[in-house]
């Protein structure tokens, strides 16, 4: 399916800003199942200075310096991209039960092994906590695959929690999602992903957008008009596999990947300092994920 895909961001400031410093990441990554076609940056006020380049995750990214007094300023992005549904495939052998996998993980030497790795340490958002599925009662199998795992983590998530925006931000510590019960996309993505790396497993933040338009008679997706985050877990007999809590899903051809990181705090789509503007801003997000038909 092909989509076009449109992203604007506007910062409203109280007070005069004197200059501001962003990274982005806006810019669809690099992946097997997505194509872009084409992409448009456009920055209001006019940056000073912006380069791309790509991070220490491989995600497009890039930074740019506003350096005139304003009160506003605005990020829009307009693209194209192709994203193809993956193929089923016939399983060869038996899944790794998780203590299997996590020795198999610990002995490979190869570059993806070493770097799943990485994502079983804590990182800026996500403490490691080992009793973390024990404060959750959620039950896990040892004699299960990681994949059969990380679907249990991601039902149980989408079944205890209630999705409610507004009810968290980007501050909001983990623990209190948890005493909450109620969170949104971002939210449930690092539950899932804390209560994976707790059990041993390699798990990482994914950022996207949902098709805004479901197909007809097919229900809407929780999550669309908005950025979305779900997460991916690795297996060292199958690669890398998707989740998405907030929908109980996993990722098919409706979703598009951005970038992916540790935590949240990796992919942020923009974030920035700024010098002035008074204690507050005002910030608005509009998505507009439009199908084109089969690219």
């Amino acid at each position: 399916m092909k989509y076009r895909v449109r992203h604007l961001t506007r910062y409203r400031y109280p007070a005069p800003v004197h200059g501001s410093l962003n990274e982005l990441h806006l810019k669809p990554r690099p992946a097997p199942l997505q194509r872009l076609h084409h992409y448009r940056l456009e920055v209001e006020p006019r940056p000073r200075y912006l380069a791309e380049h790509v991070d220490a995750f491989g995600n497009p990214a890039c930074v740019l310096n506003i350096d005139q007094v304003h009160r506003e300023w605005n990020v829009s992005t307009v693209f194209e991209v192709t994203r193809h549904a993956a193929e089923a495939e016939l399983a060869f052998e038996p899944p790794l039960s998780l203590p299997a996998a996590r020795a198999r993980l610990r002995q490979e030497v190869g570059t993806a092994a070493l770097d799943a790795r990485g994502y079983t340490q804590a990182s800026p958002l996500l403490p490691i906590e080992p009793d973390l599925p024990r404060r959750l009662s959620l039950c896990t199998d040892p004699d299960q695959g990681i994949e059969a795992v990380a679907r249990q983590v991601s039902r149980f998530i989408h079944r205890e929690f209630a999705y409610r925006p507004g009810q968290t931000e980007v501050s909001t510590p983990l623990s209190r999602v948890i005493e909450s019960r109620m969170g949104v996309c971002q939210d449930f993505a690092h539950l899932a992903i804390a209560c994976s790396r707790a059990l041993g497993i390699p798990a990482r933040y994914v950022s996207g957008y949902l098709e805004t338009r479901p197909p007809e008679g097919a229900e809407r997706l929780v999550g669309a008009d908005a950025t979305h985050a779900w997460f991916a877990v690795y297996d060292p007999a199958q690669g890398w596999l998707e989740f998405d809590p907030t929908n109980d899903a996993v990722p098919d051809q409706r979703y598009i990947t951005l970038a992916w990181g540790r935590d949240y705090s990796d992919v942020a789509p923009v974030r920035g300092v700024v010098r002035g503007g008074g204690q507050d801003h005002d910030l608005q997000v509009s998505v507009d994920v439009e199908p084109l038909g089969n690219g």
